[in-house]
């Protein structure tokens, strides 16, 4: 799910601002942007982002204001000086010049003067820096819980629309497989009309038709996968992987009634009930 948020405030070291961004990702996908003298706060802070997240693409910034900077300590590279100066005095001896080698020739000289940061023992800080942290993901979860009421009334509306079907496609099959048996039964009598017909095996093949056609079970793991859904929707916790295995399942068995019953009508129902089904799981995709 998309969100974003900011936390921002005075520490000992300066100022620091934490912006925390979120997008949609199958998965945990962490990206965490430090300033090098805070880089040893980078597990820490995968930590706490991992707690508060479980699904999707998060990218936090920290940055730290001038004012807190380390000291830069610059230091001279001798050696490599004097193979410049050499280097220059070769020059000017081979090509006869008249021009002293003098100290702002070898100034603009690359990597002779270097500037090293001091680093100093940062994580007397953590206290200071960890709330803001947690400031910045705060904003960001109120933001995506607000998309997610969003999503939520789109999914409920999808699900009833499903759930209505499936009721529909449940109360009407014991007509319809009655009457598909009846057909089948008179088109074998017609088929079989001057031959002699064992009663019993008659019935028994039309017992092995019903069974095959029965679509009962495939349409009460449905309705129990569609309650289930129900459930966790309304308990307001990480679901997001188990909503998308119970559309996975509930597809399937709406695939196979389909199959089974071998009824026109039942199918259209069982394509608009798969077309509900995918639209709601690319909305789940994203939800943690």
């Amino acid at each position: 799910m998309t969100g974003f948020g900011r936390g921002e405030g005075e520490t000992s070291l300066g100022r620091v601002s934490v912006e925390s961004r979120s997008v949609n990702h199958r998965y945990c996908d962490i990206s965490i942007k430090l300033p090098r003298r805070l880089a040893v706060f980078e597990s820490r802070i995968r930590e706490i982002v991992r707690s508060e997240v479980s699904r999707g693409k998060i990218d936090v910034a920290l940055r730290l204001d001038a004012t807190g900077e380390g000291k830069v300590q610059l230091t001279a590279d001798l050696p490599l000086a004097l193979q410049y100066y050499q280097a220059l005095e070769t020059i000017r001896k081979y090509l006869k010049l008249r021009d002293k080698i003098t100290l702002g020739m070898l100034a603009g000289a690359k990597d002779l003067i270097a500037g090293k940061e001091e680093m100093e023992d940062v994580e007397t800080y953590w206290h200071e820096i960890e709330p803001i942290l947690k400031q910045a993901l705060k904003a960001m979860d109120h933001m995506k819980r607000s998309e997610g009421e969003v999503i939520g009334r789109d999914i409920q509306a999808r699900l009833k629309k499903i759930t209505q079907e499936t009721n529909v496609i449940r109360d009407q099959f014991p007509s319809r497989l009655r009457g598909y048996q009846e057909r089948f039964r008179e088109r074998l009598l017609g088929l079989l009309s001057g031959f002699e017909v064992d009663p019993s095996r008659f019935q028994q093949e039309i017992a092995i038709l019903a069974e095959r056609t029965d679509i009962t079970e495939e349409m009460v793991r449905a309705e129990s996968h569609l309650g289930q859904l129900a459930s966790l929707m309304v308990k307001g916790e990480s679901a997001g992987r188990k909503l998308d295995f119970l559309l996975q399942e509930i597809h399937r068995e709406i695939n196979t009634a389909s199959s089974k019953a071998n009824d026109a009508e039942i199918s259209q129902r069982a394509v608009e009930i798969k077309s509900e089904l995918e639209k709601v799981r690319e909305q789940v995709q994203n939800i943690e």
